[in-house]
């Protein structure tokens, strides 16, 4: 993987439940990204099951020669270690990643004056 930055969507596959390889949106700010410290990524996983939340963003992803509905699982927000980290498959827009932003801030009572 070469350089990782906050908005990649990535191919990994992390430790436990969430271990199949799947898409990634990454959330960590790029300061962090490529350093040595830390050893890992915030990022939050993706899915096809469509389960309608505030928490759950809507987004297309690659798939093929076409395009996949997918959601963002803002609720499974983890760090996943570097080597883990895939290939990246696509960007998330700036729109896209402020609805991921500001369903993080909501699940986590972090209010913001906007």
């Amino acid at each position: 993987m070469g350089e990782i930055r906050r908005g990649d969507i990535v191919l990994a596959a992390a430790a436990g439940d969430y271990g199949k390889p799947r898409p990634w949106l990454v959330m960590q700010v790029d300061r962090y990204n490529n350093s040595a410290q830390p050893g890992s990524v915030l990022v939050c996983p993706f899915t096809t099951h469509d389960e309608p939340a505030a928490y759950r963003i809507p987004m297309d992803l690659p798939a093929g020669d076409s395009r996949r509905r997918s959601w963002v699982m803002v609720d499974k927000l983890m760090a996943i270690k570097r080597e883990r980290i895939g290939a990246k498959i696509a960007s998330a827009s700036a729109q896209q990643l402020d609805a991921v932003e500001h369903a993080i801030r909501d699940l986590l009572g972090l209010s913001r004056d906007d």
